[in-house]
Parts: C-alpha cells; sequence; structure tokens
C-alpha cells in the first residue's frame, strides 16, 4: 500500500504533467534545408538567398511552363519540394494557389479562392499569408485547407514576409509581427512594428534599418505565451529590406525619403550586440536585400522609378565583409529579384535589362541570359526564384511558372 506522502507525490506529478501538457512553449529553431529543395522565399530563415550545395545547368532549356490564367498579376510565392511546385497568386488569378509536379508541370491541386502574398513549404503542409493578415495551411499532398486565421494586418506597402522554422510561423508587415503555432494556426505572440525578420542560432532578428534581437520566449512552466525578449537594439529609420545574417553580422538595406534628399543605405550590424561595423549610402537609389555567396554579398542599387532622369546608373554590387566593393555591374534594372545556387548569382529581371541572367559572383561577368516571355505576352520579368539541384524555377510578372533544366 502506498503511503499518504506518495499518495500526494503521485497526485503532484500528475498535476504538473497535466500543466505541462497545456503549455505552448516554443523557441527559434532553424529550418533543416538541402539542395533539392526551396522552402521559403529567401531558401532559409537567415534569409541568404543562396542555396550553396545545389548546382545550376550551364545552357538550361525550358521544360515546361504554366499560366496562372490571369496576366499582368505576379507569381508572389514560390517554393519547391523534392517532387512539387507551389505557386501563389493574388486571389484575381483563376489559379491563385497551385501545386504543380516537379516532374512536368502537371497541376496536382488548387484553390481558386486564395490570396497569396508569400508562402512557405513544410514537410508535410503548405502555408499561406495575404496582404489582409489571413493566414492558411494545406496539405501539401491533397490540398485540403486544415487551418485558417484571419489575423491582423497593417500597411503592406513594403511587402508582406513569412518565415518558417519547422515549429513557428512568421508572419510580418510593415506594422507587425505575429507568431503562429503551425500546427494549428493558433497565435503564439504578436509585437507591433516592423515585421520582416530572420533567425539565426536561437535568436530572432526583426527590422531593416532598424533591428532588434530577441531571444526565445521559453520557460519551464507557464500556462500561456508571452512575447519574446529583446536581446539589444539597434536605433534606425526608414523602410526597406529584411535581415540578412551573414555569419556573425547582419545585413539590412533601407530608403530615405526627406524634402530635399532621397537615398538608401546597405548597413552590417554585429549580430552578437547589434552595434554598427559600417554602412554605405547611395543617392536616388533603392537597395535590395543581398544575396550571401561565400564571402561576398551581392545587392543591387536601383535607379530610375521616378519621373527624373536619374544622375547614376542602376548597379549590381558585391561587397566584402568590411564594406569594400569589389565588382560593379551596371544594369537598366529597378528592382530585380535575386537568388544564388552554388557558384552561380541569378538575376530576375525587369525594365529593359535581361528577364533572367546568370552572373559569376567573384567578379560580375554575365554567363547566360533567358527571356521568360513565352508565346502569350510581348514584356516579362521575373518575381520569383528557387534554383534547386540542377534545376531552376521561375515565377513571372506576367503570372507564368517556368521551369528549366
Amino acid at each position: 500500500m502506498l503511503s499518504r506522502r506518495a499518495v500526494l507525490a503521485t497526485g503532484a506529478s500528475a498535476g504538473l504533467a497535466a500543466v505541462a501538457g497545456c503549455l505552448s512553449t516554443h523557441s527559434f529553431a532553424d529550418l533543416e534545408t538541402d539542395s533539392d529543395s526551396w522552402r521559403l522565399s529567401r531558401y532559409d530563415p537567415q534569409n541568404t538567398g543562396h542555396n550553396a550545395d545545389a548546382t545550376v545547368p550551364n545552357e538550361p532549356e525550358e521544360r515546361w511552363r504554366v499560366e496562372l490564367d490571369s496576366p499582368g498579376r505576379d507569381v508572389d510565392g514560390l517554393v519547391v519540394g523534392e517532387d512539387v511546385v507551389v505557386a501563389g497568386s493574388e486571389a484575381e488569378t483563376s489559379r491563385s494557389l497551385v501545386a504543380l509536379e516537379r516532374d512536368d508541370g502537371g497541376v496536382r491541386w488548387e484553390d481558386e479562392d486564395a490570396d497569396v502574398a508569400a508562402l512557405a513549404l513544410g514537410d508535410e503542409t503548405v502555408y499561406t499569408t495575404a496582404d489582409d493578415g489571413h493566414v492558411a495551411a494545406y496539405d501539401r499532398e491533397t490540398g485540403e485547407r486544415t487551418w485558417e486565421t484571419a489575423g491582423a494586418s497593417g500597411s503592406t506597402i513594403h511587402g508582406v514576409w513569412l518565415l518558417f522554422d519547422g515549429e513557428t510561423l512568421y508572419r510580418g508587415d510593415e506594422s507587425r509581427l505575429t507568431a503562429y503555432d503551425a500546427e494549428d494556426g493558433d497565435e503564439r505572440w504578436h509585437l507591433s512594428g516592423y515585421g520582416a525578420s530572420a533567425i539565426e542560432d536561437g535568436r530572432l532578428l526583426r527590422g531593416n534599418a532598424g533591428l532588434t534581437a530577441y531571444e526565445s520566449p521559453t520557460e519551464s512552466v507557464r500556462f500561456d505565451d508571452r512575447e519574446p525578449e529583446p536581446r539589444w537594439e539597434a536605433s534606425g529609420g526608414g523602410y526597406g529590406t529584411f535581415p540578412v545574417v551573414w555569419e556573425d553580422r547582419v545585413l539590412t538595406g533601407a530608403r530615405f525619403w526627406s524634402f530635399d534628399d532621397d537615398f538608401a543605405r546597405l548597413q552590417a550590424h554585429r549580430i552578437d550586440d547589434g552595434e554598427l561595423e559600417w554602412e554605405r549610402e547611395f543617392s536616388d537609389a533603392r537597395v535590395t536585400s543581398p544575396v550571401i555567396v561565400d564571402d561576398r554579398a551581392i545587392f543591387h542599387v536601383g535607379r530610375g522609378d521616378r519621373d527624373d532622369a536619374p544622375a547614376e546608373p542602376s548597379t549590381l554590387a558585391a561587397v566584402d565583409r568590411e564594406g569594400t566593393i569589389h565588382w560593379e555591374l551596371e544594369t537598366e534594372w529597378e528592382r530585380p529579384t535575386l537568388a544564388a545556387a552554388g557558384e552561380t548569382l541569378l538575376v530576375g529581371g525587369d525594365a529593359d535589362d535581361a528577364d533572367l541572367v546568370a552572373i559569376d559572383p567573384t567578379g560580375g561577368e554575365r554567363r547566360w541570359e533567358r527571356d521568360l516571355q513565352g508565346d502569350s505576352v510581348q514584356v516579362a520579368s521575373a518575381a520569383a526564384l528557387a534554383p534547386v539541384d540542377g534545376e531552376l524555377f521561375v515565377g513571372t510578372g506576367h503570372s507564368h511558372v517556368v521551369a528549366y533544366g
């Protein structure tokens, strides 16, 4: 027979176990990546945009092309798994969310009622978010919608971001960052303010010109999630790009406006304490988020989207860890899309330059170019790039998904 003390101890243990089962703690995890998939818009939670172990064909040929039936709408989300390509666009397209067979572009499933501003791909689930704050999850094989939430949204002029770390979804816009449980869509916490984010080594990095690093919001016993605690903050202003982790540094780009000036900056902060290491300033320009390729960060300085003719040309540039520019390539692009695979930089163009171009990241030389038009349109641009091992998938600004191999 158990003693009274043993009975009390057993009951207490059972009670604690029941409480623990109700808790929903989480930590900032690191999504597992591989060379044959592209699960986030910038490949990994660090936003490097670089699938380092993948290879790109030397002379790529178009293998298949699928149109989302509404020319003029951007493919706003593009993710790739081992056997599937998922593309998303605005609700006005008749195929606003579609899963395609990777080998031939055949339609696996589609949702005509989705509204997609960004995508993330889990092991068994496709996650979407819209400009209005809506977040949803779909079964990767069948397209069944497993959960959805209305969420909340602020301004989305400068973009909508969706980050996934294997356990939690982080949805951001200019006004809010919200964390959702990836299994059921329950909101874990939210933070007001700019919502572009990255994850590195158990830390969440939020912001663009100004940065904040957060500790994982975990405790041994609590009854609900609380928002994460700041580790450090670096002040700044303007609107621009999301954080990009480069080993022990975080790179951000931002654009500033005043009555007599219009300029952009690329900044490098130390990841441990947020101290500014260096910054480069560009007048009358817009700076893209850099892509990290080994010992270079490659970014685009766009000029020409204003009424007045720019005083300087747009350029693609590579900078080292000390902020020194090693090469520049003059372009006609305004806001191109950048991605990298192995030792190849890929640029999805716009304006009057090439639609799709491969560039040597060490010196800036162009290796090959491709037109994206297809038979149904005369003007094309690349809205999303997803390079995987031996293949390249492109989402265009006229609602096409194109596979190259």
